[in-house]
């Protein structure tokens, strides 16, 4: 008896797979463009999994023989037991599965669309990053059961900075702003004082549009207690808009630097409102007045982030409030309270808030950043005070260290914090590291752990020296595990190009902290320069497969890079040779970076284009370094470097003089060299030399004037500003 019930069970279930309905899509007449187009989306996808085509139906009753997907408020709802779903915001979407159907329903122009997505990777579909995705090929589909649920975004606005969202198709997948939406809706996005009114047009002639910095007037930033600069703003985002009409937002916003305006109108808006943002705020709701079909955005960044007292932002006015200075290595609430205060406090001043997060190391996109237990909670902590849009920076349009895996939580987090974080990174690891997994969920656990163990600073503008999780021994066996997991997996090449987000960080941090640790110095000294080229290349290759064009924000190439490297290390060789042995200071240098220490100028470490290491620092005051010289051999060559960083306020010193002694008391002069001070982009770094007959030398002077403030052309001009020295050679 029981193998012939047996034997019917099977009978029968061999009947339902051959009796099983193929699906379709079934549209109602005169269905709308977003039902349409998710419906069009639907269909591409479905014929990938099952190989087969899959009808697209518009009438009002879904034909006998078909399962279909019902898109939007289907007149045969009810022939499949669904009730109609309730209206539905912009982006929501509702969902319910049963008697072999499925319905999706949408609000406004993508709601449709993102359920049609959510249906996707219900059927096991991913996209991992815009070259990674799985299909599955289900030959036999069935349209799984899913209870009603309707999805609401937790932010109606979702902005992801980082390379992935970049592609339209990857950003659509994961529900949030495209480029091309966003580049509608935006007339003008942040830092816009620049554009609205100029300093190169009016700051000859009217410099009184223009900030009080204290000293002098500054193009930096605007006087927004002027009322002309008040009109000419108005004038100029009027024509603006004009020229992109149907942009929704315009941002009025202060320019990318400290120096707001202190003149006495300013200054006493300021202390009535308690912040500079209250003098901001009053100025950018006149002109939101002018224009109440548009929202206004400004910045609460920097100087103008604390929320001020005594006025709100206009009802057509959004804030964006900037998270730039916190610690990552902790959540905001745990690490960043002074940020969470001005969270609440501006949440309680307007239902218009945006956050500018940031979540990626800036001056090294390559170097390790463990930020990974803060993401979530710093969204919840968002969701909780009512931010409404949230804007996250990333590496722009360059890949980084596990750029793909990031975005991908991150998009899934800002559309719900309440997600289950570790099954968003289990599903994305198991399809896109494999069984490499575990190893590589191993490595994030060393490095957070080891942030969370120390000192929990974790800052997005730092490098490898400075980090203290990144400790030589641990870099070593992290180096090891992932160099074993790729000779394990050297002929998987998919896999190495996955790899190489992970592992080119590691042996960046190697790199860099080896510039600063004298025992690898010596050891990379030497080797030969053919030697260091090899390893050098295995990075620059690394960077390649893993698409990682830049290593930082400025656009620093990895081939530039290994050049740069190169050159270091001849330089250390030439360095290593030199004779000092003693140096002093007359006026010391800030204790801020090498701790002031004087025998930074002779430890024969070389600086680079990073004043925050291997560099000397002096801020409104001359450098004058005497060296001992030791040794009988004469001397014919002196050499000192300076480096110009302008943005940071870092100069060139206006001039430099060389001076010998044969008795360490008694100095001759041997090089008066001026340096014309212009103003410069980019980093640069400055070798001053002198050469001379050979002669008996004991002691060297050096003396570099510094210029003592920022010039009038600079954003920043009458601030004191810095002179950095590295490495007094005598040879």
């Amino acid at each position: 008896m029981r193998t012939l019930v047996f034997f019917l069970l099977c009978c029968l279930s061999t009947l339902a797979i051959h009796a099983q309905k193929p699906v379709s899509i079934a549209l109602r007449p005169g269905a709308s463009e977003p039902e349409t187009r998710a419906a069009n989306v639907l269909r591409s996808y479905l014929q990938q999994i099952t190989g087969q085509p899959v009808p697209l139906q518009s009438a009002e009753k879904v034909p006998d023989g078909y399962a279909p997907v019902l898109l939007g408020k289907h007149p045969a709802l009810q022939q499949f037991g669904f009730q109609q779903p309730p209206a539905l915001p912009d982006d929501a979407f509702f969902l319910e599965g049963k008697n072999g159907a499925f319905l999706i329903a949408g609000g406004g122009d993508m709601g449709a669309e993102y359920g049609v997505y959510t249906l996707l990777e219900l059927l096991g579909c991913r996209k991992y990053s815009p070259r990674d995705s799985f299909i599955p090929d289900i030959k036999n589909l069935q349209l799984p059961a899913y209870p009603p649920a309707t999805e609401i975004p937790a932010f109606p606005y979702r902005e992801l900075h980082y390379e992935p969202a970049f592609d339209e198709g990857w950003a659509r997948w994961h529900k949030l702003k495209t480029r091309r939406n966003k580049d509608a809706d935006w007339g003008l996005f942040v830092h816009t004082f620049q554009h609205l009114c100029p300093a190169e047009r009016y700051f000859a002639e009217h410099p009184e549009y223009f900030a009080w910095n204290g000293a002098q007037r500054s193009p930096g930033q605007l006087c927004l207690s002027n009322d002309t600069v008040r009109q000419i703003v108005t004038d100029a985002l009027r024509e603006k808009i004009r020229e992109k009409p149907d942009a929704k937002y315009w941002s009025v916003s202060q320019n990318d630097n400290f120096d707001y305006c202190k003149c006495p109108r300013c200054a006493a808006a300021d202390a009535r409102y308690g912040s500079p943002a209250g003098t901001l705020l009053a100025f950018v709701n006149k002109i939101a007045a002018s224009f109440p079909d548009k929202t206004l955005s400004t910045l609460a960044y920097q100087y103008t982030r604390q929320a001020p007292k005594g006025i709100k932002p206009a009802k057509n006015v959004s804030v964006c409030l900037c998270s730039i200075e916190c610690n990552r290595g902790q959540s905001i609430e745990d690490g960043c309270t002074d940020f969470a205060r001005d969270v609440r406090a501006w949440s309680a001043l307007t239902s218009h808030l945006m956050i500018w997060d940031y979540v990626v190391q800036f001056r090294s996109y390559v170097s390790p950043f463990p930020n990974w237990h803060t993401l979530q909670p710093n969204l919840q902590f968002f969701r909780q005070n009512g931010v409404n849009m949230v804007f996250e920076q990333g590496s722009g349009r360059d890949c980084s260290e596990f750029s793909d895996m990031r975005a991908y939580l991150l998009a899934k987090l800002m559309w719900n914090p309440q997600a289950n974080m570790d099954s968003i990174l289990t599903d994305f690891g198991d399809g896109y590291y494999g069984s490499a997994r575990p190893a590589i969920w191993a490595y994030i656990h060393r490095l957070t752990e080891a942030v969370l163990k120390g000192d929990r600073q974790l800052t997005i503008y730092n490098i490898p020296q400075n980090e203290p999780f990144l400790d030589s021994a641990g870099l070593d066996i992290m180096n090891r595990e992932l160099g074993q997991l790729l000779r394990t997996h050297r002929d998987d090449s998919v896999f190495i190009n996955r790899m190489m987000g992970a592992y080119t960080p590691v042996l960046f941090a190697r790199m860099e902290r080896s510039k600063t640790d004298s025992t690898q110095l010596a050891t990379m000294l030497k080797w030969p320069t053919a030697q260091l080229d090899r390893n050098l290349r295995a990075f620059t290759d690394g960077c390649a497969r893993a698409g990682i064009r830049n290593l930082h924000e400025g656009g620093y190439t990895p081939d530039q890079y290994r050049l740069d490297y190169l050159a270091f290390v001849d330089n250390m060789r030439r360095a290593a040779a030199s004779r000092t042995t003693s140096v002093s200071l007359t006026t010391p240098a800030s204790a801020t970076y090498a701790k002031g220490d004087p025998n930074e100028l002779i430890n024969r470490r070389i600086g680079e284009t990073d004043y925050r290491y291997n560099w000397l620092g002096f801020q409104g005051v001359d450098l004058q370094a005497t060296a001992t010289v030791g040794g009988t051999e004469p001397v014919s060559t002196i050499q000192v470097s300076f480096l110009q960083d302008q943005q940071s306020w870092v100069f060139f010193p206006e001039k430099v003089v060389f001076e010998i002694s044969p008795d360490g008391q008694h100095f001759q002069q041997v090089l008066e060299e001026n340096i014309v001070i212009r103003a410069e982009g980019g980093k640069r770094v400055r070798l001053v030399e002198a050469r001379f007959d050979p002669q008996p030398v004991r002691a060297v002077r050096v003396t570099a004037v510094n210029i003592k403030t920022c010039p009038a052309w600079h954003t920043c001009n009458g601030n004191p500003c810095w002179i950095f020295a590295d490495e007094v050679g005598v040879w």
